[in-house]
């Protein structure tokens, strides 16, 4: 008697287990907003991807959207499996930036080749936590990833191929699983809602219809006679003359700034510059304005029909806000110049980035119409 009581104590809590593990939520991954631009300006396509792991390469990354300049932003919630340190790591190009909790874990917010980062956060199992994940990309090679490592996982049986033990490979980074994203909050999930109230069905009665019959219609009287001749027919005007066509606009001829870049820099000297027309940056940013790329395609384009030429290539900001930080930031915008020359066909060893900050003004910094003109790439031959 006492060993079938055990046995079906034994029995109940692993049905109460199950039942607790059944009403658990499971993820459905990430809200995922795609946009036109590489800081949000357009969204142009909305879904739900069940992780962040992507190498799109040179592809399009979702239906509509361009392969280069554009961003993306992925928001829910992350669910640990266990309680203890993660280790996540981040495989990017070009920036990313990622939020806990409305706290910032992560950023390196930069154009940059194929890049691994890793970063350590402590959770708690089944707690939810507000995550944030934001991308841009710039040009060429397209990859957004964030793996984990998830903490206490069993090790390999030591054996004499690891050393037993002392040669085992670390944890293995693997992508965050759907079931532990949810695009909506998971507490909510838990909320079992109210029953619905029973409805008795009721028994519905014939409905009586009363038809009234149709009026008999009018008798027909007899219409008045009329003149049998017929009604003159109305003249037809005169055909309205087609208008001239338009003349065509003749073919408008090429901007100075971009069928003189590589003529201009082909009679560069040593040590003389020339800064680029068209290249300026909004303050505080150092991606390139659409309307840079004309000028750099066609200096792309005389660059790399004279590999012999040697360019330094200067970034320079405003006098607003730090001096060190302006600096760090006009070596940003040198380095995006060099990236979008070399991607289009430019040797890197015929660049060389640097950057001045404000220390170099050529307008009036204390003027704000004027102040916009600090902000620019000079090209000065080596």
């Amino acid at each position: 008697m006492r060993y079938l009581s055990h046995s079906f104590l034994f029995g109940c809590l692993i049905l109460a287990s199950s039942a607790t593990r059944a009403q658990a939520p499971v993820g459905d991954g990430l809200l995922a907003q795609y946009y036109d631009g590489e800081n949000f300006e357009r969204v142009m396509y909305v879904r739900h991807d069940p992780s962040i792991n992507f190498d799109w390469g040179h592809g399009e990354p979702a239906p509509g959207l361009p392969t280069e300049y554009f961003s993306v932003r992925w928001s829910g919630w992350l669910v640990p499996p266990v309680t203890g340190r993660y280790v996540f790591h981040v495989t990017v190009d070009d920036g990313m930036r990622v939020w806990l909790n409305d706290k910032r874990v992560f950023s390196s917010w930069v154009p940059q080749q194929i890049s691994n980062y890793t970063f350590s956060v402590d959770l708690k199992a089944g707690a939810p936590y507000r995550l944030r994940v934001d991308y841009f990309q710039n040009i060429l090679d397209t990859r957004a990833q964030l793996t984990w490592e998830i903490p206490n996982q069993p090790k390999p049986a030591a054996t004499w191929r690891n050393g037993w033990g002392t040669m085992a490979p670390p944890p293995a980074a693997v992508p965050i699983s759907s079931r532990y994203l949810f695009s909506k909050d998971p507490a909510k999930l838990l909320t079992k809602p109210a029953p619905a109230p029973k409805l008795t069905p009721a028994v519905a009665k014939p409905a009586v219809v009363k038809v009234t019959p149709p009026a008999p219609a009018p008798r027909p009287t007899a219409s008045p006679r009329v003149n049998s001749q017929p009604a003159p027919r109305p003249a037809i005007p005169a055909p309205t003359p087609a208008p001239a066509p338009a003349p065509v606009p003749a073919a408008t001829a090429p901007t100075a700034a971009t069928d003189s870049a590589g003529a201009r820099i082909a009679r560069l000297v040593d040590g003389e510059a020339v800064t680029l027309p068209d290249l300026y940056f909004e303050q505080g940013k150092a991606q390139l304005l659409p309307a840079a790329r004309t000028a750099l395609n066609a200096l792309a384009q005389a660059l790399s029909t004279r590999p012999s030429l040697r360019l330094e290539v200067q970034g320079h900001t405003d006098n607003v806000g730090n001096a060190e930080l302006n600096r760090q930031l006009s070596q940003q915008r040198a380095e995006a110049v060099c990236l979008y020359l070399t991607a289009h066909g430019v040797a890197s060893e015929q660049l060389r980035p640097v950057g001045y900050g404000g220390t170099k003004p050529v307008a009036d910094n204390t003027d704000v119409t004027q102040r916009p003109k600090n902000r620019r790439v000079v090209l000065v031959r080596l």
